[in-house]
């Protein structure tokens, strides 16, 4: 999907499967009463272009073509999840450098979205770098998971 974006071509898929919902995860957001339409994360092609902006890259935010290729594995195997605690949607934020986590990869997820005006579902609705220590001294942010 990344090649058809930058080609500007028709897309093949709207949206694609990155990951899933932990089970620690969807147990917390239950209990704090976050709605979730899908356990799936989907990532659409508005979602990819957006994380691709050439503005988000040179304000040294946007991710690199290499972390966007892995947002699927950061997903799956992250060194750490955060639970933003002040906004309305949920923010999880993953950190993918399994050795430092000085700049973590935040990928913020949607569980309440709606695709295509009608669809329901746990969307990846964008992702960029943050130094570690702006999550670290947030007192807004929850630990769910640390390695």
């Amino acid at each position: 999907m990344l090649d058809e974006i930058k080609a500007r071509k028709k897309l093949t898929k709207n949206k694609i499967v990155v990951g899933k919902l932990d089970e620690k995860v969807v147990e917390f957001l239950n209990k704090r009463g976050v709605p979730i339409h899908t356990k799936e994360m989907y990532l659409t092609h508005k979602g990819l272009s957006h994380l691709a902006r050439e503005s988000k890259k040179q304000r040294g935010v946007g991710l690199s073509e290499e972390h966007i290729l892995r947002i699927s594995d950061v997903l799956e195997n992250p060194y750490a999840i955060y639970f933003d605690s002040k906004k309305d949607k949920l923010n999880l934020l993953y950190c993918g450098d399994k050795k430092e986590c000085s700049k973590l990869i935040k990928i913020i997820v949607d569980t309440n979205s709606i695709a295509n005006r009608k669809e329901r579902i746990t969307l990846v609705k964008t992702a960029g770098y943050v130094q570690e220590y702006n999550v670290r001294n947030n007192k807004d942010y929850i630990v769910l998971k640390e390695k």
